[in-house]
């Protein structure tokens, strides 16, 4: 869903494809223990990454920025928060730019004013025009697909 490559050829059927991507690779296992509520994988989940700072970057007090990218299914992203004490607080990041195209990726920055050393966590949510929100957690299932828990990094500042 995220990386599709090498499409040489789309043809419409008028029942459905049972091949192995559909109905073993691809496929939520939601139980540990049988496959019986099993289900294909058909959805992009509401997600956000951040992309800069690294993860254990050693960044320094003042202005620093924070970048990533936001995607979800049907919607448009509306909101990036971010927070930089573990998730007690939040702000709004910048979406860049602006729009609102429906299937689309969107890159959101937040400038940071880093006023003490130490050790943070970092934290990035999405929130979409269904008013779906980037969970704490994500769906389990044994295959681990649509993982989309809210994003987070540490960082030293000195």
């Amino acid at each position: 869903m995220a990386s599709v490559k090498w499409i040489k050829q789309i043809s419409i059927m008028d029942s459905t494809f049972n091949g192995p991507f559909q109905t073993i690779n691809y496929v939520y296992y939601p139980k540990k223990d049988n496959d019986h509520v099993a289900f294909p994988v058909t959805t992009i989940n509401i997600n956000s990454t951040i992309q800069k700072p690294l993860d254990m970057e050693l960044i320094h007090t003042g202005k620093s920025l924070i970048k990533g990218i936001a995607w979800t299914e049907e919607g448009v992203i509306t909101k990036v928060e971010i927070s930089h004490d573990g998730g007690y607080t939040w702000r709004n990041a910048d979406i860049l730019p602006r729009q609102n195209i429906i299937y689309s990726w969107v890159s959101w920055s937040f400038e940071w004013t880093i006023l003490k050393k130490g050790e943070f966590t970092i934290k990035s949510r999405a929130t979409d025009s269904f008013v779906q929100i980037q969970p704490n957690f994500p769906f389990w299932n044994k295959k681990g697909y649509g993982y989309n828990a809210i994003d987070k990094i540490e960082v030293k500042v000195e």
